[in-house]
């Protein structure tokens, strides 16, 4: 047997003499690394609905009020929880747990089960050129190297506060060290629910947890895979204990799955380092504002400046704001979901523009004059968006950016992913045809939003609109205004 199959077995001794874990005698921890998944559960038997797979004690699991250095030092446990916060005081508690403690922790079993630095696959992992491969998918701006580098930071000096008697004992942090212990909660960790919105410890002291959870590891409900199609099993909170359920039959042989989210592939990739290799339930490509603009200004031929203007104004007033109740129409890119759905903002922002587009001496208005006018016309496209309708030209100025958005990606990503994936062993391989699953997955989307807008709104000519905001009768033709410049 080697090293990974003798980490399984001392884990899976570790989770019934020490944990306390009661583990049904219907699932089996499993070896998957042929099929890039690790290690998973499966079902050695048939298993019911609702039926118990097992229930892991509140005792059990990992978080900053279990851990060995709140234990040690219970005057840092409420500055933890309460000044630092439960995720980086998690880290904090992790990397001592993992660089002093070490075989003197209670979990040092499960933490040998947790995948190794080469094991993980989350885009904190991928060099520059690996995620090239991703473009022009936004997921490449929001790998969060920036944000990690000052989590970092604090982590450090949180450390060296604490005084020499942690610091010393703890030692250097390196970046590696860091991020290699930040990349396993992200991926492993659950929101576990608190009792009472409140964790007690053996003391019986209380610590207020931020929102009633607690960000906790948990052995063996983070060996399960998660799947947005497949899922099949739940996690539910009890006072003193965790069950994990079946939420449907399962077959012997069967694999149990979680859920991680309501996530597409992009964010699966950069936050657990997998895909689904069937498609996300939740996939969504995006379009971007700077693809919006460019399809504007260059089919539509309407002036930059202008829509500068135009945004800024629809952004900076506290009027179109109340409109709107609070929410933002003017975002940094729009999501277009696999299902065939356009976000509503999308659509009100786009309606929006097609009736400035055709209204007369915008561009002679004074800032009252177009907060007036911009007041106005976000107010009844609004009410027409939630409605259920559209003008003519705001769907054909749907097709128009999507149809942009879509030349913006790699012939490649319009072809289906080869099946042979699971024999893929060299990681250089294996996150190229991530990226490329990636990015089929937002065209795929994307293409099935090309006519979202016909499909799901009734489509009014534009005059019908024009006329309700003007107060006058406009001629048949002014819905033509607004012409695509022909190529």
């Amino acid at each position: 047997m080697d090293g990974y199959g003798q980490a399984t077995d001392a884990f899976g001794l570790w989770l019934k003499e020490v944990a306390q874990v009661r583990m049904s005698a219907k699932i089996a921890i499993a070896d998957l690394r042929h099929a890039n998944q690790g290690r998973c559960v499966i079902a050695r038997q048939a298993i019911d609905r609702q039926e118990v797979l097992f229930e892991i004690p509140r005792s059990a699991i990992f978080n900053v009020s279990t851990s060995r250095l709140a234990c040690r030092f219970p005057e840092l446990k409420s500055r933890l929880l309460n000044e630092i916060g439960h995720w980086e005081g998690l880290v904090v508690c992790m990397l001592y747990e993992m660089k002093v403690v070490r075989e003197g922790s209670v979990w040092w079993a499960y933490f040998q089960v947790l995948p190794r630095p080469d094991e993980i696959n989350s885009l904190m992992y991928w060099s520059d050129e690996q995620l090239k491969g991703l473009k022009p998918s936004l997921i490449v701006q929001r790998v969060g190297v920036e944000e990690a580098r000052q989590m970092y930071q604090r982590v450090v000096n949180y450390i060296k506060e604490f005084g020499p008697s942690v610091s010393d004992e703890l030692g250097s942090v390196s970046w590696s060290d860091f991020v290699y212990v930040a990349s396993v909660i992200m991926s492993h960790s659950f929101d576990v629910q608190v009792v009472d919105a409140k964790d007690q410890d053996t003391e019986g002291t209380t610590n207020i947890a931020s929102d009633g959870y607690m960000k906790s590891m948990i052995p063996l409900a983070d060996t399960l895979n998660a799947d947005t199609r497949k899922c099949n099993a739940n996690l539910i909170y009890d006072v003193k204990s965790l069950k994990m359920c079946a939420t449907k039959r399962i077959s012997a042989g069967e694999q149990l799955y979680n859920i991680y989210g309501d996530h597409p592939n992009a964010e699966l990739l950069r936050r657990y380092g997998y895909v689904e290799w069937g498609g996300s339930k939740f996939d969504f490509g995006e379009l971007p504002m700077e693809t919006v603009l460019k399809v504007l200004q260059e089919e539509y031929r309407i002036d930059m400046a202008e829509l500068t203007r135009i945004i800024d104004f629809i952004k900076a007033s506290s009027l179109i704001a109340d409109a709107f109740e609070g929410e933002e129409v003017v975002l940094g890119a729009y999501d277009c979901y696999s299902d065939g759905q356009i976000v509503p903002e999308c659509v009100v922002f786009l309606q929006i523009i097609c009736v400035l587009t055709q209204t007369p001496d915008v561009k002679s208005l004074d800032v009252e004059g177009m907060e007036r006018m911009l007041l106005r016309i976000a107010k009844k496209c609004l009410q027409l968006v939630e409605s259920g309708r559209i003008t003519k030209s705001c769907a054909k100025l749907s097709e128009c950016v999507i149809e942009a958005r879509l030349r913006e990606y790699p012939s490649h990503a319009f072809r289906e992913i080869s099946p042979d994936h699971y024999a893929i062993s060299d990681i250089d391989s294996l996150r190229q045809r991530m990226a490329e699953k990636v990015l089929q997955s937002e065209v795929i989307s994307l293409q099935n939003c090309v006519k979202s807008l016909e499909h799901n709104y009734k489509v009014i000519p534009d005059a019908k609109l024009l006329d309700s905001i003007t107060k006058r009768k406009l001629p048949e033709n002014d819905n033509k205004k607004v012409k695509r410049v022909k190529r």
